[in-house]
């Protein structure tokens, strides 16, 4: 093996958390075409057949690369279960539920919300120390979450509601308690292996998820056939992969500065793929949320823990989907 570039290793990473961010900025835009009421999913439905799919690849993988290390110590099976609960059936449930009720471009704005989220409950938790800067940041980027939730873009521009905006906020906040609890674990095990066990704990929601819903759409069109192949793949599977590539050649505090390119790749997409209109709250609150997850997110290390917060964010934020 030649000698490690470190230039070389940079641009490879830069061009990995492009790819991260197109597959989550892409993911409100074919997660609409999955859930259109005539041949489409059910939102629950889509989340059962996630669920399979992240426990199958994700836990394949990890048995793969981490071998006996994947069996669960049977101390944190409560641990492991509270957190398949809130960060992955009530998270892509919430998200879900919300995608098919608001906007692409509002879902794209709000979910970039996680890691000031994940900052307030760890700080109510007393997990982190609150410091000035980084709750001015809560407060600004609350601000404009309000704008964003009480915003409507109308049917004609994509069909976004209040509902579906606090559906959307309420999956970023039931993700952001997962970050916290799962803090513990992420420091102790392995990344992949924590992810794997809580798919695997996710699996006995999967028929109360089927139940009551068509599991297969009738008669589902090639497009949503193809969205619902996207959004297991890219949004739940290599989305994984490619920031795991990404963390090994860059700083988790680049992992962060990216997540600004999420809002701006779901917006194209929601104005091209599906009219939606870039109006003036819509700009305000976006440059309100995007201003709080700069004193958030991007802070100094100071008192606290934060930065640790901060790269447990990065290194899961791949399945909050």
């Amino acid at each position: 093996m030649g000698p490690v570039n470190p230039a070389r290793q940079r641009v490879e990473g830069f061009l990995a958390l492009v790819g991260v961010q197109l597959c989550f900025g892409l993911s409100p835009l074919f997660a609409k075409w999955s859930l259109v009421r005539d041949g489409g999913f059910a939102p629950r439905a889509l989340v059962g057949w996630r669920i399979l799919f992240g426990a199958a690849c994700l836990g394949g993988l990890a048995a793969a690369r981490h071998g006996r290390a994947i069996v669960p110590p049977r101390a944190e099976l409560g641990r492991l279960g509270l957190c398949a609960a809130l960060g992955i059936v009530f998270n892509m449930w919430l998200y879900l539920e919300g995608v098919a009720r608001t906007s692409a471009l509002h879902t794209g704005l709000l979910v970039v919300q996680i890691p000031v989220f994940t900052y307030a409950v760890a700080c109510l938790a007393r997990a982190e120390r609150a410091e000035r800067r980084r709750v001015l940041g809560i407060a600004v980027a609350l601000s404009g979450a309000l704008v964003i939730v009480f915003e409507h873009s109308g049917e004609g521009a994509g069909g976004g509601s209040t509902a579906g905006n606090l559906l959307i906020v309420a999956n970023c906040l039931s993700y952001a308690v997962y970050l916290v609890l799962a803090r513990g674990l992420l420091q102790r095990f392995p990344t992949l292996v924590v992810i794997a066990w809580v798919f695997w704990c996710s699996l006995p929601a999967v028929p109360l998820l089927f139940h009551g819903v068509p599991v297969w759409p009738v008669g589902a069109a090639p497009r949503v056939l193809a969205s619902f192949a996207y959004t297991l793949v890219f949004g739940t599977f290599l989305a994984y992969l490619l920031n795991a590539f990404a963390l090994a050649r860059v700083p988790a505090s680049t992992v962060a500065v990216f997540i600004f390119l999420q809002p701006l790749v779901a917006g194209a997409a929601g104005v091209l793929a599906l009219d939606e209109r870039i109006t003036l709250p819509v700009v305000l609150a976006g440059a309100l949320l995007l201003a709080g997850i700069v004193l958030v997110a991007l802070a100094p290390p100071g008192a606290g823990t934060s930065g640790s917060i901060q790269r447990v964010a990065g290194r899961v934020f791949q399945s909050r989907r």
